[in-house]
């Protein structure tokens, strides 16, 4: 038979520390690898104020990277394992090749031999999927495609010479496409005759914190001897033993506690090893228990070495176990990652808030690193609605860097910050990604933003804003806090004063900050309602003509960081007033002749002015068109006033700083103006800012000549029945006494007993109407009558007659004679009246009170009397009768008190 045997003599110190080296190196690599064709993305994010502003994208794309990795590694000097073989038989090294880089690759698999005393017959590879050391079937290998991160068990199978003798030195080689290579894992082989033992131990690649690993110890006897008393022994255990899992079917198991073997198993089994009395040539034996992995463990390489010791030893199996991460996070409120009791996803796993619009308001998070690994985790944010924003920041305000790198059971306090511009209502998922896994865990925020008039801030000012204010003038300041979202704590109301006024008074404790030049109030809280602050400042006395007060006042809170502005109040200042002088020539002057009026307006102020001048001219006078010139001095420009009820106006008038203006113009003296002519002007400015200024009234006097030929216009008619018809006063046509007339204007005149009106000094275009009221019987229709002849339209120029005829009645009466009889409360007026050829008598009866019992006799002229008679008799009434003859008589009345 061909015979194989194969030990290790590699110092297992040295050994281990080479292989924990190794392992630790290439699973921080693996960790740190990003996948070939990653696109890392990089964009830095800026907030000013409520903006967002954004870098330009940077993005790196991660280039594939080869690194092969053989184990265990080994040197010529230390050779990592030594195998004992017969001449002429097979030696099989175990390795374990992994992709150390961030691609799938094809790993080209060779060897080669250091110093030797015999060349080896035949190097070939062989797949060990099962891990039992020996050749998984006939074919052979040359290369090896393995994924990011994956391994493969290899045998190397060395033919040793029938002659060989002494020892060789090989290494197996893993080589990449582009050439990176490992070739640092030797291996000595030393030829040897009779028994040869070899050790083969089995253990899974990984294992999770927790997990069972099982463990298989296979001896044998590759040569051609029997070998008598030999002991398997795995001792010190790197893990945990699992109690009652140690078998073997044959030989016998005995246990160590730290102190002595012993077959029954003790409470803490800290080795285990199998005795056999006898391993003929060609047998084996077994022995397999398990070991756990501590619950928490770090991730680590766990290396075990067993040892063989007898005939044809030592031989010694070594095999290792990846630790794993055990990776797991927890993201939930503050102080709750786990969202206990609920659990993820339930209202333990649910915060809520109410916010203002425009407000940023922060949710406080804890994230927990559960794993068993440190591990970076990013954080996102889904579910906002469009323009709504976030930012993350730790529990000091800071910025928050991403990726958070934490240790195992680390914990890490952070804020998630949202700002809505608009009132609304949304819920928030705020997910952390693990860097290694790619796992995700979440947690919910549900913010209500309420709108931003929610809590308005209004700035009232009295004087009222764009009030002109001068030097030394006080302005009473009205801050009112609106508060209609909720109470603010740490609330402070800033004022920032205008350089041109000086602090007074301040209500509610607010303090004064000379430095700042602000007042500020501190309200903590703020409650909800309204809020009134009061302020008191004045303007300096050294605040230039032209300057602005403006003032408004902000609000900050831990509710509110953000600063809310009030609306702005502005007054302009103007401590000067205008200078204005007026003229007029001549000093005396008779109807119809020119008045020469010169108006000089100066600016002490060095600040511009646009200007609105008004002149009131006096009664008995008229603005003559085009006379009206703008210049102290030649040339000088038009400047025609606009006529608004009787007022001459020029605005929109350039005034320089320090400079002045002339205005001339002229007005012609009318009939009817007063002796004494007294002219108005006054003047308004305006500066750029908005502040006005005026100036006193100026005056000027002139006085009218009073001339025997200067005479005023008048106007004169009378109210008449007009009996022929001819429309003019004439013998037997009646005037009308007692009878309205009105003039445009409003003014009034009654006629007298001749029906005769008059209204004087006037002058040009008139209305004059007759009252209807006043006139029994309507107007006969004349040339100048407007409408039915009650209003007519007459030009006024000296002495002018208007007349209004009125139409006499069908029936005309005429009364010849009449007597009026009057008696305590009661009168009797008595006509005698001749209607159409008739003698008709009318008795008016009047009484202001009641009189029982009355009788009235009236005698007739042709003998006889008429009598009336009342039970009570009051108030008024007419009596009419016919006589015959045109005799007046005289009544006699009586009445009974009771």
């Amino acid at each position: 038979m061909e015979a194989m045997g194969a030990r290790g003599e590699a110092g297992g110190k040295v050994l281990g520390r080479i292989l924990g080296f190794s392992f630790v190196f290439l699973l921080a690599l693996a960790f740190a690898m990003t996948p070939a064709g990653t696109v890392i993305r990089n964009q830095a994010v800026a907030w000013v104020g409520e903006e967002r502003y954004l870098s330009n994208p940077a993005e790196t794309v991660v280039r594939p990277l080869c690194v092969p990795s053989l184990s265990p590694d080994g040197t010529p000097a230390a050779p990592g394992q030594e195998a004992r073989v017969s001449p002429g038989g097979y030696a099989y090294l175990p390795y374990v090749l992994t992709n150390g880089g961030n691609d799938r690759f094809t790993f080209r698999l060779s060897y080669a031999l250091g110093p030797r005393d015999f060349a080896p017959e035949g190097v070939l590879f062989y797949p060990d999927a099962d891990g039992n050391g020996l050749p998984d079937g006939p074919n052979p290998i040359t290369e090896a495609t393995l994924g990011m991160g994956e391994s493969l068990r290899l045998v190397l199978a060395v033919r040793v010479p029938a002659g060989a003798v002494g020892s060789l030195l090989i290494t197996p080689v893993a080589t990449c496409p582009g050439g990176e290579e490992d070739r640092e894992n030797w291996a000595r082989l030393v030829a040897v005759r009779g028994p040869a033992l070899s050790l083969e131990k089995q253990m899974p690649f990984e294992a999770l914190p927790g997990q069972e690993v099982p463990v298989v110890l296979r001896v044998r006897n590759l040569g051609d001897g029997e070998a008598l008393g030999v002991e398997v022994r795995d001792e010190p255990l790197p893990l945990p033993f699992v109690p009652g899992s140690a078998a073997a079917p044959k030989g016998r198991v005995e246990y160590f506690d730290g102190l002595a073997w012993q077959t029954a198993e003790p409470p803490v089994v800290r080795g285990v090893r199998l005795v056999l009395d006898r391993l003929r040539a060609g047998e084996e034996a077994l022995l397999t228990f398990r070991l756990r992995v501590p619950p928490g463990t770090p991730p680590q390489e766990v290396a075990n070495l067993a040892r063989a010791e007898g005939p044809g030893g030592p031989a010694e199996g070594r095999a290792v176990v990846r630790v794993l991460p055990l990776w797991e996070h927890h993201l939930g409120p503050r102080g709750n990652p786990q969202a206990l009791p609920g659990g993820e996803g339930s209202a333990d796993d649910r915060q809520e808030g109410r916010a203002l619009a425009g407000q940023p308001f922060c949710f406080a998070h804890t994230l927990e690193n559960a794993s068993t690994a440190r591990d970076a985790f990013t954080l996102r944010v889904e579910g906002l609605p469009e323009g709504v924003g976030y930012y993350l920041l730790n529990l000091r305000g800071a910025p928050l860097a991403l990726p958070l790198l934490l240790d195992p059971g680390e914990r890490r306090d952070f804020q998630v910050c949202y700002l809505a511009p608009r009132a609304l209502s949304f819920t928030a998922k705020v997910v952390a990604v693990s860097a290694a896994t790619g796992r995700e865990n979440a947690t919910w925020d549900a913010l209500l933003v309420e709108p931003q008039g929610a809590l308005a801030l209004v700035k009232e000012a009295d004087p009222p804003p764009g009030t002109t204010l001068r030097p030394g003038d006080e302005v009473t300041y009205t801050l009112r806090l609106q508060n209609a979202f909720a109470p603010l704590s740490q609330a402070v109301v800033e004022d920032a004063l205008s350089p041109h006024v000086e602090f007074v008074a301040a209500s509610h404790g607010g303090t004064y900050d000379a430095v700042g030049h602000r007042v500020v109030w501190t309200l903590d809280p703020l409650p909800e309602g309204e809020t009134l602050l009061t302020l008191r400042v004045r303007v300096r006395g050294d605040a230039p003509d032209g300057a602005v007060v403006e003032n408004a006042f902000l609000l900050r809170s831990q509710e509110t960081p953000n600063p809310i502005l009030s609306n702005p109040v502005r007054h302009p200042v103007f401590g000067t007033s205008l200078l204005l002088k007026k003229e007029v020539q001549p000093k005396t002057a008779r109807v119809g002749d020119l008045l020469t009026y010169r108006l000089i307006l100066k600016n002490p102020s060095s600040v511009p002015l646009t200007v609105r001048l008004t002149d009131t001219p006096p009664p008995g006078t008229r603005y003559e068109a085009g006379t009206a010139r703008l210049g102290c001095s030649e040339p000088r420009a038009t400047a025609e006033p606009r006529v608004e009820e009787g007022r001459l106006i020029w605005e929109g008038l350039e005034l320089p700083g320090k400079g002045e203006i002339c205005l001339e113009y002229k007005l012609r003296l009318l009939p009817g103006a007063p002796e004494e002519l007294v002219n108005v002007a006054e003047a308004l400015g305006e500066a750029a800012s908005g502040a006005v200024t005026a100036s006193g009234k100026a005056q000027a006097l002139a006085r009218r000549d009073p001339t025997p030929f200067a005479l005023g216009g008048v106007l004169l008619g009378r109210v008449f029945l007009d009996v022929d018809g001819d429309g003019r006063f004439g013998p037997g046509d009646i005037p009308l006494p007692g009878a309205r007339v009105l003039l445009a204007n409003g003014v009034q005149v009654l006629t007298d007993a001749s029906g005769r009106y008059a209204f004087r000094d006037l002058e040009g275009l008139h209305q004059v109407m007759l009252d209807p009221a006043s006139a029994p019987f309507p107007p006969r229709a004349l040339p100048e009558d407007l409408g039915e002849g009650y209003r007519k339209r007459v030009l006024v120029q000296g002495a002018t007659v208007v007349d209004f005829p009125l139409k006499p009645p069908k029936g005309f009466v005429r009364a010849l004679r009449s007597t009026t009889l009057r008696m305590g409360p009661f009168a009797v007026e008595k006509r005698l009246l001749e209607v159409g050829g008739k003698l008709m008598v009318e008795l008016r009866l009047r009484s202001a009170e009641e009189l029982p019992d009355f009788t009235l006799t009236d005698p007739l002229p042709e003998g006889g009397e008429r009598v009336f008679r009342y039970e009570a008799f009051s108030g008024e009434e007419v009596l009419v009768y016919e006589v015959s003859r045109a005799v007046l008589t005289d009544p006699q009345v009586r009445w009974r008190y009771p």
